[in-house]
């Protein structure tokens, strides 16, 4: 069975410009579409649309979320009004699978805020487990968790793998492999990628993520010079591309393969250009790549019924003590100090690296 090369779908104009020669020429095999970027139905662009319904019907798109935060610990009506959209987008499209993020939000949109790692506790994982199958049970189709870019320390980088293979076992979920989340984790610690990448459990791998990203000066501490971050908006680092190629081999369930870029940094021609080329590489890998069983997915599908949703208050009082304590604070020493005096003996505050909490610190109070 060939795997499929797609996009993640961008409802920006810019997108749709530099997408466009791809579409024409048959070139884009699946699409993801992250349903809970565009909340009214009425701020859709019809081309859009168009493209959904297109690739829906001929049983091509997937689907992906960003603003649920999987971890968060007080169910909310923000996370009611999420599935209930979910809900109405599984009638209007069909989609193959449904997917989201390792992790809890300090912000309303994944892509902007700090989406922070937790640590692997009975607490966590029940958690985790009982927000997948409120997914599970609303779309009735198989769902899947992505790794997070963002850690602490190098323990959280060793611990998600393990997390994501207790995570989804009872629900019979699958893993998005996000090559770029695994470059920056590498990058930051200073870790081999491909030895961070066989950490993972390959045999549940069912989509594979590819992307670009940045680099963020460290103003305040000297332990990370420059941070890597997934932020979506540059080219693909060209190390990635061979490190796709040798995962493409390890991975024997997989089935999709998707580019994502956010639609307004391909606002000029270059970008654009870079953007087409960056996805034809991809192409070329992919083309030559197969999987080896010559199953499809792995039966990843299960379907949940009679799990409502739980909260946890100590783990809420908890999350929102560590993003009230990085918002209030500027210097990262003073943040450190003030969460090792607090209620976090899980979360493995004394192992936590100054300048991924100097960056934490800068994007929750840029976005949160």
């Amino acid at each position: 069975m060939k795997v499929q090369l797609g996009l993640s779908l961008m409802h920006e104009p810019e997108f749709l410009k530099a997408a466009l020669p791809l579409f024409q020429n048959g070139d884009v095999d699946i699409l993801e579409w992250s349903f809970d970027t565009i909340r009214y139905e009425k701020h859709k662009p019809k081309w859009l649309d168009q493209l959904l319904k297109e690739y829906s019907k001929n049983d091509r798109l997937i689907g992906h979320g960003v603003r649920y935060s999987l971890f968060d610990a007080k169910w909310t009506k923000r996370q009611t009004r999420w599935i209930d959209q979910l809900k109405k987008e599984v009638k209007k499209y069909k989609y193959n699978h449904i997917t989201e993020h390792f992790g809890f939000m300090s912000s309303a949109d994944f892509h902007k805020g700090a989406p922070l790692p937790v640590p692997l506790t009975k607490a966590t994982l029940a958690m985790g487990i009982n927000r997948l199958r409120q997914i599970q049970e609303a779309s009735q189709l198989p769902v899947g968790v992505e790794n997070l870019a963002f850690s602490f320390s190098e323990k959280d980088v060793k611990e998600q793998a393990e997390f994501l293979k207790k995570l989804i076992k009872p629900i019979n979920g699958f893993l998005i492999l996000d090559l770029h989340n695994i470059y920056c984790q590498a990058k930051n610690f200073e870790m081999n990628i491909d030895e961070l990448i066989d950490l993972y459990p390959l045999d549940k791998v069912k989509e594979i993520h590819v992307s670009g990203g940045s680099w963020q000066k460290s103003i305040y501490t000297k332990s990370i010079i420059t941070i890597r971050r997934d932020t979506h908006d540059e080219k693909i680092p060209t190390e990635l591309f061979s490190v796709l190629e040798n995962t493409l081999k390890k991975c024997k369930y997989l089935e999709y393969v998707i580019f994502e870029r956010l639609g307004h940094t391909l606002g000029d021609e270059k970008e654009q250009k870079q953007f087409r080329n960056d996805f034809l590489r991809l192409k070329k890998i992919v083309s030559a790549a197969e999987n080896p069983s010559g199953k499809k997915s792995g039966n990843f599908n299960s379907k949940n019924t009679g799990h409502p949703p739980i909260n946890d208050s100590r783990l809420y009082k908890q999350q929102q003590f560590i993003v009230k304590t990085l918002h209030r604070n500027k210097d990262p020493k003073t943040i450190l100090e003030t969460l090792k005096n607090g209620d976090l003996k899980d979360w493995n505050i004394s192992n936590w690296n100054d300048s991924m909490v100097e960056a934490a610190n800068f994007l929750i109070k840029r976005w949160g």
